[in-house]
């Protein structure tokens, strides 16, 4: 009797769990097409002479407790920036090498650089970005700092 009454508990809590509920979206989202275009900053870029960092660790089993080869490889870049005075590195080279059960290293060589003359864009160097980032669409460049632009601007604000 009891075998019974288990048997239907069991069931009633099997089918009470199985249940499912149903939700159905009656809303929909449009997108919408808009591009915002910041006017470009650049500035010129002065690069140190070339450099190269090595580190070498011994080897541990599983590499446990050690960083990974790209935590390193992140951490001697930072490390010869840092080093070098520079914002980034220019054209880095990556050589790893490791023998079994043995030793490991992890050299670096590039260019430390820095960022100097932050501007605003001219047309020259609107020009020079053309070159570089190919639009596949035509696209009109604008300088809207000039007074006529800033005319029209304001007749839509109002």
């Amino acid at each position: 009797m009891k075998a019974k009454y288990l048997f239907i508990a069991a069931f009633a809590l099997f089918a009470m769990s199985s249940c499912t509920t149903i939700r159905r979206s009656t809303s929909t989202t449009a997108g919408v097409g808009t591009v915002v275009c910041q006017y470009p900053t650049v500035a010129d870029l002065e690069v140190h002479k070339k450099v190269e960092t090595t580190i070498t660790w011994g080897f541990v089993p599983f590499n446990l407790g050690q960083p990974t080869e790209q935590q390193r490889l992140e951490n001697l870049t930072a490390e010869v920036i840092k080093a070098n005075g520079a914002d980034v590195l220019l054209e880095p080279q990556v050589v790893y090498t490791k023998q079994p059960f043995a030793e490991r290293t992890l050299t670096i060589i590039g260019y430390p650089a820095s960022f100097k003359n932050f501007r605003k864009a001219t047309r020259d160097d609107l020009e020079a970005l053309k070159v570089v980032q190919p639009s596949s669409r035509e696209t009109q460049i604008m300088n809207l700092s000039q007074p006529w632009y800033k005319k029209i601007v304001s007749k839509f604000k109002k």
